[in-house]
């Protein structure tokens, strides 16, 4: 594996981890106030956030490197569409499970997606 695709696989890993942190700390805040069903809640927000994030930056960055434009172009789009799939399908459990905490798991969700702002800010 070469040095940049080694960096952005880094990347990818420290973005998840940092989403489940996130997740983890709102978890305990809305646990305080709430109890256990808005804690559980704000954890599947996290998952919500960090799963179709981590599946598209897997299903990406191994084929950067294709050469030609419109396979990558491909690769993206079906990356794109599993991620939004994922992410419908994971909001659309959310809702059946935790319809009663759905701000728990929406504002956790909101928090984690921050995440990629900060790793921006942190990585440039």
């Amino acid at each position: 594996m070469t040095r940049p695709r080694l960096r952005n696989m880094r990347l990818a890993w420290a973005v998840f981890a940092a989403q489940i942190i996130t997740g983890l700390l709102m978890a305990v805040v809305f646990g305080v106030k709430g109890g256990s069903e808005p804690a559980m809640a704000a954890l599947f927000g996290a998952v919500v956030a960090a799963v179709p994030g981590l599946w598209m930056a897997l299903w990406m960055l191994p084929r950067r490197r294709q050469t030609d434009a419109s396979k990558m172009a491909r690769s993206f789009y079906w990356g794109e569409l599993g991620k939004l799939g994922l992410t419908a399908g994971l909001f659309l459990t959310a809702a059946l499970l935790f319809g009663q905490q759905f701000f728990a798991l929406l504002a956790t969700y909101v928090a984690c997606l921050a995440c990629y702002w900060l790793a921006l800010i942190l990585t440039r």
